[in-house]
């Protein structure tokens, strides 16, 4: 089994690699890091370059990272189901649910490549512009430069739990129609909507979307020569994002074991 999915992961992503259009998320999230300072002001001396990768990594992923995750996920299933190629696809000796599994390592590596995208891109901006020598104040030093490389690194991976959370919320989506359209705009529509009830409904320290940003904290504290603790942000944070995950993909696995593939 883990080699059918391993085969249809490396084919899809060598597919979606040949579109033109994967490629325009990577490349505006490119701008937007490299135009923050033109639209935030930033300090380059003392802590400001790592004020500057404080900022620009959660901004830029929390936002418009976000909204390309979502539409390319969603785009992942809802166009083959519209055009009848899957059926061509599950011809081969793989299965309805090894065939989501692939979709959502795709969308996975999608969500991995542009945080580490916006990571490096940020990162090299400071290291090029700015001062990386550990964060000072008052003269003495409070965290040293490798303090604070492990700390964003620790939110990077922590940070991964609910984008691919988020992949597989969208992915789900995608299963659930078969117009391109109709899943990118149910996935980014609804995820909105979600977002702005959790508050009301008092479910947000549950819902994964609420720690898009989270993990990064930590980081942001130490720029401003403040200790922080990952706990119980980060249990929190992966638990929502696991069980959404797992979730997500029970039910575009259940989904797509119903659908009438002859329509």
């Amino acid at each position: 089994m883990l080699r059918r999915i391993w085969i249809a992961y490396s084919v899809e992503l060598e597919r979606v690699m040949r579109l033109k259009q994967t490629y325009i998320g990577p490349l505006l999230l490119l701008a937007l890091v490299l135009c923050t300072p033109l639209v935030h002001e930033t300090a380059w001396t003392g802590n400001g370059a790592y004020r500057f990768v404080g900022f620009v990594t959660p901004t830029a992923m929390g936002l418009l990272g976000l909204l390309f995750e979502l539409i390319f996920c969603a785009g992942l299933v809802a166009p083959e189901l519209g055009n009848g190629s899957i059926r061509q696809v599950l011809v081969r000796p793989l299965r309805r649910h090894e065939y989501v599994l692939s979709k959502l390592l795709v969308g996975m590596s999608y969500a991995t490549l542009l945080t580490g995208l916006v990571s490096a891109a940020s990162w090299a901006m400071a290291l090029l512009l700015g001062e990386l020598r550990g964060v000072t104040y008052g003269g003495d030093l409070v965290f040293t430069a490798g303090e604070m490389r492990n700390a964003y690194a620790l939110g990077l991976l922590l940070a991964l739990a609910p984008q691919w959370a988020a992949a597989a919320y969208a992915v789900m989506i995608s299963t659930l129609t078969r117009s391109p359209v109709g899943a990118v705009s149910m996935a980014v529509g609804s995820w909105f909507v979600l977002d702005l009830a959790k508050y009301p409904l008092h479910v947000d320290r549950v819902l994964f979307s609420s720690y898009m940003e989270s993990p990064w904290q930590v980081f942001v504290q130490c720029c401003e020569g403040m200790e922080s603790g990952w706990f119980p942000m980060a249990g929190y944070c992966l638990g929502s994002s696991g069980a959404a995950f797992v979730l997500c993909a029970a039910v575009a696995m259940a989904t797509m074991q119903r659908r009438n593939l002859s329509l």
